[in-house]
């Protein structure tokens, strides 16, 4: 009997478990990646980019970080309904960073509730010019 139950009864279960629990969530973004291109060095730059839940459960977005201090992100809401979307405000500030000039990449990391992909990077590039480059 116990092999009768880990083999067939088990799974079947666990299959009417997951049925019931009306399916998960699956988050996505658009774009997949953030270019900022070059920028004068005293002039911070944001953009709006979406979160999408295409699954069919609600998406809970649990945290929301970034990989340095001169990258923020904001969310509109930490909860997405199954097929909607929310919006992520990513700002990148070049001050953060005197005298550093040249190409970066940062990481906006959320985490939420997906089960197969529990986080998500994005990454953000820039490239600060040096005083003398930005005005030419």
């Amino acid at each position: 009997m116990p092999r009768l139950f880990a083999r067939f009864l088990l799974p079947m279960l666990l299959a009417g478990l997951l049925a019931a629990c009306g399916g998960a969530p699956a988050m996505t973004v658009a774009p997949a990646a953030i270019d900022f291109g070059a920028i004068p060095a005293d002039n911070p730059v944001s953009t709006t980019i979406q979160v999408y839940n295409q699954g069919t459960a609600a998406l809970r977005i649990d945290n929301v970080r970034t990989s340095c201090g001169c990258t923020t992100a904001t969310l509109s809401s930490t909860t997405v309904a199954a097929g909607a979307a929310v919006d992520l405000q990513v700002t990148f500030d070049p001050q953060a960073h005197p005298g550093l000039y040249g190409p970066l990449l940062r990481i906006v990391y959320l985490s939420s509730n997906d089960p197969t992909q529990p986080e998500l990077e994005i990454p953000v590039s820039v490239e600060i010019l040096a005083p003398k480059e930005a005005h030419s």
